[in-house]
């Protein structure tokens, strides 16, 4: 057996609250921690990724807005559970065992599509099942000497509570506070239930450490390696070190090494974009390149980087849209051929099945959203195929019978059946007009010229085509009763 499996696992950690799935911003911790973990493997280490998913805290009514997609009947249905954990909350979409969980799978849907496989954990289950009972209890009998001590130690900084108290009236979080410990009972009042004398023993008393303190238990209950930090969280009051504090000094020392990260700004006309835009390893070097630089990303910032980001040897990704994608995307190797039964079996127009591991999914996203082009394999309207008249129509089916000709009589590659179509369009002289209702049948307004549609299009295509204008310039489409007229002639045009 590998030596690497029988190390004990190296847990590099990360966290989310699941109140809302939120834009691409949140992406950058992610991307850093599973990018540590990968140079880390690299190194021969045993490495796992965490995702610790703060369930137990409440949802705002921000948040949930944002969470129902600001649905009004959602938000007034759901709007009575704000200040309650989010694991107590029920799906507002029905799908998942709670609302927690239905964020959690949609957060891990995103990331596993950026190739990052987390392991979750729920804090919500593990306070259920009493792994912070140990710390809980070491707060609540140290309750003064912790934030005596605090103060001496962080003079500017002040923590009302150390723990939030989960209300046995309104099962909210957000708005307890604690009065008064003793070496048996906690006193609290809740804003909510508007109750300012309620008392619990702490054997008995529900809710969660506050933050700093949270964090400092975890990294002692997993017994965390290495974690990933905003700059803003390990500033000198910053989370980081109140809970290396707290961790030092009352719930067993451990703290792990960090990895810093700058914060991201995101434009509002890129929010909820680059996921759709960007190839993995692209949006992964975004977030990843100088990590602890701030990134404000604007669309000139991310073009600019993606036409520096090498997509193939010295192709820019933006080289790549502008250049290639207009021939690959309508290229025949890149789309999965649809019989002409099935087109006229379901009358539905194809629109191209692109591989997915090409650049062409993305790239037709990012050139439609910064340049409005698209490039795809489109049938034609029956009025556009009508809308010359015979004779061009005529001209125009013959010039794709010579290069369907062509393309089967010569299989050695594009350049050769290129070179043939473009000496037969040279010889016959072809009107410009043709060459405008070719590429408006051909639904290809933009992209290359029409002897590249001609020898890269896929031929099953070009086959339909030529139909439909063989049917066109054949049949009086007007005249009524035609015995003789192809079955497939009322699908494939409206008479």
């Amino acid at each position: 057996m590998d030596n690497q499996f029988l190390k004990t696992p190296y847990i590099v950690a990360t966290g989310f609250t699941t109140a809302l799935l939120g834009d691409e911003r949140s992406l950058r911790e992610f991307i850093i921690g599973d990018a540590t973990r990968s140079d880390l493997e690299r190194k021969g280490e045993n490495v796992v990724l965490y995702l610790i998913n703060d369930s137990y805290d409440p949802v705002n009514y921000r948040q949930l807005r944002v969470g129902v997609n600001k649905d009004e009947k959602l938000l007034k249905l759901f709007e009575k559970y704000c200040g309650r954990p989010i694991s107590e909350i029920p799906d507002p979409f029905d799908c998942h065992e709670n609302y927690s969980q239905h964020f959690t799978q949609a957060l891990l849907r995103r990331l596993h599509a950026l190739d990052i496989y987390p392991v979750v954990l729920d804090s919500y289950k593990t306070y259920k099942s009493g792994h912070y009972s140990k710390y809980i209890s070491i707060t609540f009998h140290n309750y003064d000497k912790m934030i005596e001590l605090l103060s001496q130690r962080f003079k500017n900084f002040t923590m009302k509570n150390l723990f939030r108290v989960q209300c046995p009236k309104c099962s909210c979080i957000d708005s307890t506070h604690i009065m008064k410990v003793d070496s048996r009972n906690v006193k609290f009042m809740c804003e909510r239930c508007q109750e300012s004398n309620l008392v619990q023993s702490v054997d008995e008393i529900k809710g969660k450490l506050s933050w700093k303190l949270d964090c400092a238990a975890r990294w002692n209950i997993y017994g965390i390696d290495l974690e990933t930090f905003s700059k803003a969280h390990v500033a000198e009051l910053g989370s980081f070190e109140i809970s290396r504090f707290f961790s030092e000094q009352f719930y067993g020392g451990k703290v792990p090494d960090i990895i810093q990260y700058g914060d991201v700004k995101l434009s509002r006309d890129l929010s909820y974009k680059l996921l759709d835009i960007l190839p993995p390893a692209i949006l992964k070097n975004l977030f990843a390149s100088h990590r602890t630089r701030d990134l404000i990303l604007t669309k000139k910032y991310v073009e600019h980087f993606c036409s520096e980001y090498s997509v193939r040897p010295k192709v820019s990704y933006v080289d790549y849209v502008r250049g290639e994608l207009p021939k690959q995307a309508i290229h025949e190797k890149n789309i999965e051929e649809k019989s002409l039964h099935q087109y006229i079996s379901t009358n539905n127009i194809p629109q191209g099945f692109i591989d997915e591991k090409s650049l062409i999914t993305y790239g037709n996203c990012f050139s439609r959203f910064y340049y409005g082009k698209e490039y795809k394999v489109c049938w034609p309207k029956t009025h556009v195929i009508t809308s010359a008249d015979r004779t061009t129509a005529k001209t125009a089916q013959k010039i794709i019978q010579y290069a369907l000709t062509i393309r089967q009589n010569h299989q050695n590659g594009d350049y050769e059946i290129k070179d043939g179509i473009r000496k037969y369009l040279k010889t016959e002289n072809i009107s410009s007009k043709v060459y405008h209702y070719l590429r408006k049948i051909f639904v290809q307004p933009n992209g290359p010229n029409i002897t590249t549609l001609l020898a890269i299009m896929p031929k099953s295509y070009l086959q339909v085509i030529q139909m439909l204008l063989d049917y066109y310039t054949t049949y009086d489409t007007t005249a009524e009763g035609k015995s003789e007229e192809p079955a497939y002639a009322t699908v494939l045009l409206d008479k």
